[in-house]
């Protein structure tokens, strides 16, 4: 069994894979793709009125929305 397995896995064939590996950590390093950003919620325009069991006006808060320069 053990020389089934030194067969399958011989120098070359994991020197090959380590290769393989370190190219495609190296490709996505350098494309950013290890730098995920979440995506930022839509931002919405508006007025928002916080009111008290009563029904009375306690808060308002305002929103506005300015596009990103990037």
């Amino acid at each position: 069994m053990w020389d089934k397995v030194k067969r399958r896995f011989d120098r070359r064939r994991l020197v090959l894979i380590a290769a393989l590996a370190l190219v495609m950590l190296y490709v996505g390093w350098r494309t950013g793709g290890f730098e995920t950003q979440p995506e930022q919620k839509p931002c919405v325009e508006g007025r928002n009125e916080i009111k008290d069991k009563d029904g009375k006006v306690v808060q308002v808060t305002r929103t506005t929305c300015f596009e990103d320069k990037k």
